[in-house]
C-alpha cells in the first residue's frame, strides 16, 4: 500500500526554490545553480520511508552514472519533522554521509516547494529538460518493498537516455508510488485530500441505529462506482495504518534494543558482583585459617606458660625446703 504521485502536467515549468542543503552545513541551493545542465531531476525523498530504502543505493549509483553526462540532481525532504524526527536535517546529513549522496539533499521546512511541484509521495521524481519543462514524472521502476523485482531504475533511465539522445520521451508514464509526504497539520495541499465516503455510501457500509433497533435502510448491492470508492477508502485507511505502524515500529525497536543493552549491563554488573563476593569469601576463608593458626599458637603459649609456672613453683618449694633444713 502507498500513495501515488499526482502526475503533474507534462510541459510544466520547474518551480523556483532556495533551500538549505543538509549535507553541506545548510548552504542554500537554488534551481538557478543548475542552469547549465542539460537536464534537471528533482526527487522528493526522506529518510524513514521503506519505499525510499528499497531504491536508495540504486539511486546513488544512478546519480553517479548520469551526473557526469550533464544531468543535475537534487533530492528534497519536505516531511514534518515534528512527527517524524528521523527526517530532521541532522539525520539527513547522516544519510548523506552513510550512503554517499553525490547530489544536494535539501530540506523544505515550509513544505511550499513540495506544494509547488505538487509532490505527493516519497520517492517522487520530476525530470525537466534544458528549458526546464517537465518531460517525465513517474516511477523509478516497478520494484516495491512488497515485491522481489530487481531495482533497475529502468523507467527513469529510459526517460533520461531519450532526453540525452534528443529523442521524444514516451508520454505514457507510470506514477511513482510510496509513503505520502508528511504534511504539517493544517498545511495539507488541496490535492492531498483525505478520502472520505460520500453520505450516500454510509448506509451501505453499515447499519443505522434508530431507537435501539438496527435498521439496514438503504442496504443493497453497491454500484461499480461505489465499489471503486469503497476500495479507495479502504486502501487509503490501510496505507495510513501501515505508515503509522512503520513510524512506531522503529522507536519501539530502538527502545527494546536499549532495554536489552541495559539488561546486558545489569547482568555484567551482577557477574562482577558475584566475582567480588567469591573473592570476599576466599579472603574470609583465609582469615578464618589465620585465626585458627593464631588460636593454636595461643594454646601452645598457654601450655608453655602453665609448664613454666609449675616448674617455678617446684623450684621455689625446693629452695624453701633446703633453707628449712639448714
Amino acid at each position: 500500500m502507498g500513495t501515488p504521485s499526482t502526475m503533474l502536467e507534462l510541459g510544466a515549468i520547474a518551480p523556483d526554490f532556495s533551500l538549505p542543503d543538509s549535507g553541506a552545513d545548510g548552504k542554500l541551493v537554488s534551481k538557478k545553480d543548475f542552469r547549465k545542465s542539460v537536464g534537471f531531476l528533482v526527487v522528493f525523498s526522506c529518510n524513514h520511508c521503506p519505499y525510499v530504502h528499497r531504491i536508495r543505493e540504486a539511486l546513488v549509483d544512478f546519480a553517479k552514472e548520469y551526473q557526469p553526462r550533464g544531468i543535475a540532481i537534487v533530492a528534497i525532504n519536505a516531511n514534518d519533522i515534528g512527527d517524524y524526527p528521523e527526517d530532521s536535517p541532522d539525520r539527513m546529513a547522516e544519510e548523506v554521509a552513510n550512503f554517499g549522496y553525490t547530489f544536494p539533499y535539501l530540506f523544505d521546512e515550509t513544505q511550499e516547494v513540495a506544494k509547488a511541484y505538487r509532490a505527493a509521495c516519497t520517492p517522487d521524481f520530476f525530470l525537466f529538460d534544458k528549458g526546464r519543462k517537465l518531460v517525465y514524472r513517474g516511477q523509478f521502476d516497478d520494484s516495491r518493498p512488497q515485491n522481489d523485482l530487481p531495482v533497475t531504475g529502468e523507467d527513469l533511465r529510459a526517460a533520461l537516455d531519450a532526453l540525452l539522445a534528443g529523442r521524444a520521451i514516451d508520454s505514457e508514464q507510470k506514477p511513482s508510488f510510496g509513503c505520502n509526504i508528511k504534511w504539517k497539520p493544517g498545511n495539507e495541499p488541496d490535492y492531498f485530500r483525505s478520502i472520505r465516503l460520500k453520505p450516500s455510501l454510509e448506509g451501505r457500509l453499515g447499519p443505522e441505529i434508530e431507537g435501539g433497533q438496527e435498521e439496514f435502510s438503504g442496504w443493497g448491492p453497491p454500484r461499480a462506482s461505489e465499489l471503486e470508492e469503497i476500495g479507495e477508502y479502504v486502501r487509503a485507511r490501510m496505507t495510513r495504518m501501515e505508515e503509522k505502524l512503520d513510524h512506531q515500529r522503529k522507536p519501539m525497536t530502538e527502545g527494546f534494543e536499549r532495554m536489552e543493552k541495559r539488561f546486558a549491563q545489569v547482568d555484567k554488573r551482577i557477574r562482577q558482583m558475584d566475582k567480588r563476593l567469591e573473592q570476599t569469601d576466599k579472603r574470609l576463608e583465609q582469615m578464618d585459617r589465620r585465626f585458627d593458626a593464631i588460636d593454636k599458637r595461643f594454646d601452645m603459649l598457654a601450655g608453655r606458660m602453665d609448664r613454666f609456672i609449675y616448674l617455678s613453683l617446684g623450684i621455689a618449694a625446693c629452695i624453701v625446703l633446703v633453707l628449712a633444713i639448714l
